[in-house]
């Protein structure tokens, strides 16, 4: 079907979010994270799973923390 309407695929919606962003001063680059980290802590307090995403976050941290140690011993020669 030939819709008269275009959709921008996905990586036109990135590339227009990345330059939106780049456009932005150091300050407000700063501001817009911050409220994305405010955004998701907000969620997870409000969760009712908030315990089991926190012990999940810290699991997920200690994993990464491990791989990245075996992958440094591994190929730092």
């Amino acid at each position: 079907m030939n819709l008269p309407i275009k959709f921008p695929s996905d990586a036109e919606v990135i590339l227009e979010e990345v330059a939106r962003f780049q456009a932005l001063t150091p300050e407000k680059r700063l501001r817009s994270i911050r409220g994305i980290l405010n955004a998701g802590a907000l969620i997870l307090r409000k969760s009712p799973k908030a315990a089991w995403l926190k012990q999940y976050s810290e699991e997920q941290e200690l994993l990464a923390q491990h791989i990245t140690r075996e992958f440094i011993a591994r190929h730092a020669r």
